[in-house]
């Protein structure tokens, strides 16, 4: 596998903005449903129902969108210093399939594998 030209590297790097844009809008749109106009809500009842399950639901979505956020930011720092589409496991390039799928992405699948296996 060859590496990226610097026209799908520019592809990628604009769909990495893209996403950036996508996920802060998201986060914003999140935080005003979880904290609402009366702000969080604590009920230390347990009686909470519905809302109680709403805003946490609400606030686990912001987690992983911030987490999503920062891995597409160090993509873009990927982007600028010339590792981007390289595994960081195993330095080989990483198939254009996955970063167009997944343009964040920072392992080839089989490091992937090897990754999630070892933290499961």
């Amino acid at each position: 596998m060859k590496r990226l030209s610097a026209k799908e590297l520019e592809e990628h790097a604009a769909r990495l903005r893209a996403m950036l844009v996508l996920l802060s809008g998201d986060i914003d749109r999140l935080e005003e449903e979880a904290i609402g106009e009366r702000g969080i809500q604590i009920d230390a009842s347990g009686e909470g129902g519905t809302d109680s399950y709403s805003q946490e639901f609400s606030l686990e979505l912001i987690q992983r969108d911030e987490s999503t956020m920062r891995e597409v930011l160090e993509a873009l720092d990927r982007v600028k210093n010339g590792s981007y589409g390289f595994c960081e496991g195993c330095q080989a390039p990483i198939g254009k399939e996955r970063l167009k799928h997944m343009p964040h992405a920072r392992n080839c699948i089989a490091c992937q594998r090897k990754e999630e296996e070892g933290l499961a």
